[in-house]
């Protein structure tokens, strides 16, 4: 039987885990962010929808989930609280059992509300971090989310 781990053996894992360093990131980015959007009445993770949905021409529900990364369940729920507060449309394709999404007018004035916010908080976070930092940070980020093992782990 494996003896309770030292103090020393978590402290390692603490410094040295990828998905604790990234999560404990995450977690401080996305409450900057939710601070600086708080005025449109946006979260960052609505922001994102809301850009994913204008972004496509013609967006599906399983279009949008490639896109964002965000797995259908937890899609549709934030789908279903943006389309309450008429961000959004969902609409029923003829053929098959597919949804496309767009946005509504009101939906397209509270994106535009909310980039001028997040123009801000980009650019502070740009500034403090300086821009080659900034966009390397980007760079590493995307190469993570395209490491062999991560990419398969997502098909599942």
């Amino acid at each position: 039987m494996k003896t309770k781990p030292s103090s020393l053996e978590l402290k390692k894992i603490g410094l040295s885990c990828l998905n604790v360093s990234l999560r404990r990131t995450a977690r401080l980015v996305t409450s900057y962010y939710d601070s600086i959007l708080k005025p449109s009445g946006l979260r960052i993770t609505q922001f994102s929808i809301l850009v994913g949905i204008g972004h496509e021409e013609e967006c599906s529900i399983t279009d949008l989930s490639r896109l964002t990364d965000i797995d259908r369940t937890t899609l549709q729920r934030s789908l279903e609280i943006l389309k309450r507060d008429n961000l959004i449309r969902i609409e029923k394709k003829e053929a098959g059992n597919i949804r496309n999404l767009s946005l509504t007018k009101k939906g397209e004035n509270k994106l535009a509300e909310a980039i001028l916010l997040w123009e801000e908080a980009q650019s502070e976070l740009t500034k403090s971090l300086g821009k080659p930092k900034f966009q390397e940070t980007l760079r590493i980020l995307s190469e993570v989310r395209k490491i062999p093992v991560l990419e398969t782990q997502n098909q599942v």
